[in-house]
């Protein structure tokens, strides 16, 4: 077994960016877990724990599933949390280009694994940038009042693939190993 995901990589640029605000928001004090710059991307469906034995026909229904989606320009704008900012959970910066492109996406593989006993997810999809999941309350009072005041807006990226990466969690934080890219139509 293997803890899986699908995702699309954001640009080194766009890595910059959104490590300087962390860095801004860490320095609040909040007791929130920061995601490592080189671990920053956009995950279109999680598919958690994986037989091995299921990738080719996981890798050939992505495939498949991701045929007629095309190359397109992403950008993040602004700041929030989910569930909500009384309780919550992940710190995420939003998408400002791109987001009906990663919904449609998300959407497509979203139907391409269920038959083969994924789950469907609970809740529509939400693209969103996680750079934080806060560990407990104290400090988050201060840290949720500041984000809808920040300012956000990144540089623009071309995205032309969709990776299958393989999650390994560390107690120092998880390591993402790409196993098959799947290009877009340009």
């Amino acid at each position: 077994m293997i803890r899986a995901f699908i995702a699309v990589n954001i640009s080194d640029d766009q890595k910059r960016e959104a490590s300087a605000m962390v860095r801004r928001l860490s320095s609040l004090g909040a007791r929130v877990k920061w995601v490592e710059s080189s671990n920053l991307h956009i995950t279109l469906k999680f598919l958690g724990d994986t037989d091995e034995k299921l990738l080719p026909e996981l890798y050939e229904s992505v495939e498949i599933a991701l045929k007629d989606a095309a190359g397109f320009d992403l950008s993040f704008e602004g700041l929030g949390c989910f569930p909500n900012p009384r309780r919550p959970k992940v710190i995420w910066i939003g998408i400002k280009d791109g987001y009906e492109n990663l919904k449609s996406m998300a959407g497509q593989i979203e139907k391409a694994v269920v038959p083969l006993g994924f789950e469907p997810e609970g809740r529509p999809f939400s693209a969103h940038l996680t750079i934080g999941r806060v560990k407990d309350d104290r400090g988050i009072e201060l840290l949720t009042k500041e984000l809808p005041a920040l300012q956000f807006l990144s540089s623009v990226s071309s995205i032309s693939k969709a990776v299958f990466y393989q999650s390994t969690l560390r107690p120092d934080g998880p390591i993402y190993t790409p196993l098959k890219t799947f290009e877009l139509k340009r």
